[in-house]
């Protein structure tokens, strides 16, 4: 029973390596200027794949009044080949003067083996869309900038007062290399605060270090920004 166990573990701490599609990116940047949101996947296998995709809101519920519709809901991706889906807003109900962010679905479907006792695995990945009206005449690097941090004991306050989402990554501790280390922190939504707490081991001089997911997915480094 063990070993049934174990092997099912592996399995699933192998299911990005057994995925038949590969996404472009990690998420996806649909501004209004544009028509449309696009995101690519490539099918690199010898097998014809379904795909379907859906949206959900930010708080990971599926609504049916998400105005953005996934074109198209359902695809077939031959082997080899890759394929686009676009993301259109109605162009009604969603603010103008802040970033709406909704989570993209896509739920391979893989084709039917003609071999017996064939464990097939449907890869289900969730990756971050983020509207971004044109209106909002900023960047996403001056939005981080304009971020306020303060220190109140071992709690650690964020506040962004900017009209963007920003994924926040890893927060550096240590007044030299040699005693940093790394604290995880999390996206922090357009005006609005949040808190992290700070294990005791943790130093903080007058100033901190941290990254920050970018919009093409990578991680930017900050430098030096001054605590409050």
């Amino acid at each position: 029973m063990k070993k049934i166990i174990f092997c099912l573990f592996m399995q699933f701490l192998c299911l990005p390596a057994l995925a038949g599609l590969q996404l472009e990116t990690t998420r996806v940047i649909y501004s209004s200027a544009s028509s449309s949101g696009t995101l690519t996947l490539n099918n690199t296998t010898t097998q014809n794949y379904m795909l379907q995709t859906w949206l959900e809101t930010a708080d990971k519920k599926q609504s049916k009044s998400i105005p953005i519709q996934v074109v198209p809901p359902i695809m077939r991706i031959d082997a080899g080949k890759n394929a686009t889906l676009r993301f259109i807003y109605s162009g009604r109900g969603l603010p103008d003067d802040r970033e709406s962010l909704f989570w993209i679905n896509t739920q391979e479907i893989p084709p039917a083996s003609d071999k017996q006792n064939v464990l097939q695995i449907a890869v289900h990945s969730r990756l971050k869309l983020f509207y971004r009206p044109k209106t909002l005449n900023t960047t996403l690097e001056d939005e981080v900038e304009k971020l306020n941090w303060s220190l109140h004991g071992n709690k650690l306050s964020v506040t962004n007062n900017g009209p963007m989402y920003i994924s926040l990554n890893k927060l550096h501790t240590g007044r030299s290399l040699s005693e940093r280390s790394d604290i995880e922190i999390d996206m922090i939504a357009p005006h609005s605060t949040q808190e992290f707490n700070l294990p005791t081991s943790a130093r903080l001089s007058g100033n901190i270090s941290f990254n920050y997911v970018n919009d093409y997915g990578g991680t930017t480094e900050v430098a030096d920004i001054p605590l409050k």
